[in-house]
């Protein structure tokens, strides 16, 4: 029997690896390879084409008999089947996908558009997107809408919708570009994120806050009520230059709701740390007059200290 959960990791750290040395020829167009359509499509007979087709996806470590299992095995062919009504016209998405990328050449002039594979991974759901460069993966099984999911926390489930996978594709866009600061203080951490989700936030205009924040309606617009009380909570208990790992579990991981250990916690968004990370960095980039490349680099103290953020009283 083949233990699917370690090959997955397996499949994924091997794609990681490949991603760094494929190189194709860039085109202007969007290319986006269906894999998942082609893979099921396939048979016995078939499959080697496929190979020699997609060999950076086929870890020559496994047999072709490994494959072969896949093609028939119960639960694969059930999500895949999922897959194809969920996603049955990736025309918008596509769309979507090409907006992005032409947002990237603007704000960053060497961005070249990777060329985008869908798969069904079954993957972790920090995995369920990956990309570096010239390839990026989605996940499509990682998509499905949150009823599909029920095993699985709602914090984690309510994520896992297709409304939220453009997000998610401009967000490791935009983590690509910015490196973490040497500053372990909780304040850095929120800045890093700031920077990212700013860039985010540029590369979708349109998109809503709760895609960016991957929360809901009704949690992001609880944090926007109650900005001011949420700051002076991190400034009062002094939290913005401490170290604590702690702090960062409470504040920044994924979490269904941001732990200030308050009869108001179940209200909050998770990872509020985040949030306002954003909101002291947009402050910064109003008061400023810097670009993408310089904010990138700028430190996060000194972006914290020329933001003059300092949130309304409602």
């Amino acid at each position: 029997m083949i233990d699917y959960k370690i090959f997955n990791v397996i499949l994924f750290i091997f794609l990681l690896n490949i991603l760094g040395c494929f190189q194709e020829k860039q085109t202007h167009s969007i290319d986006i390879v269906r894999f998942e359509k082609e893979f099921y499509s396939s048979n016995e007979q078939t499959l080697p084409v496929l190979i020699n087709k997609y060999p950076y996806l086929f870890p020559k470590e496994y047999h072709l008999s490994i494959w072969n299992q896949f093609l028939k095995d119960s639960v694969k062919l059930e999500i895949y089947k999922e897959t194809l009504k969920v996603f049955q016209n990736f025309d918008s998405i596509s769309n979507e996908i090409q907006l992005i990328f032409e947002n990237s050449k603007v704000i960053f002039p060497k961005f070249k558009s990777p060329k985008v594979i869908t798969l069904n991974s079954q993957s972790e759901y920090s995995n369920r997107i990956i990309y570096s460069d010239s390839l990026l993966f989605i996940s499509l099984d990682s998509y499905l809408g949150e009823n599909y999911y029920k095993s699985l926390p709602k914090y984690i489930s309510q994520n896992m919708n297709k409304v939220f996978l453009i997000n998610d594709l401009a967000l490791k866009i935009s983590e690509n570009h910015v490196k973490k600061d040497l500053d372990r203080t909780l304040l850095s951490e929120m800045i890093y994120y700031g920077k990212i989700l700013f860039i985010n936030k540029l590369l979708l205009l349109k998109s809503e806050d709760y895609l960016l924040f991957h929360t809901s309606k009704d949690k992001i617009h609880w944090a926007n009520n109650n900005e001011n009380n949420i700051w002076a909570f991190f400034v009062e208990n002094e939290y913005l230059f401490n170290t604590s790992d702690d702090l960062k579990l409470r504040f920044i991981s994924i979490a269904p709701y941001s732990k200030f250990n308050l009869d108001i916690d179940k209200y909050s968004p998770g990872s509020i740390g985040k949030w306002l990370g954003y909101k002291i960095v947009n402050s910064y980039m109003i008061n400023t007059n810097v670009s993408i490349d310089e904010l990138i680099k700028m430190d996060n103290y000194k972006i914290f200290k020329k933001s003059n953020y300092k949130p309304k009283k409602l």
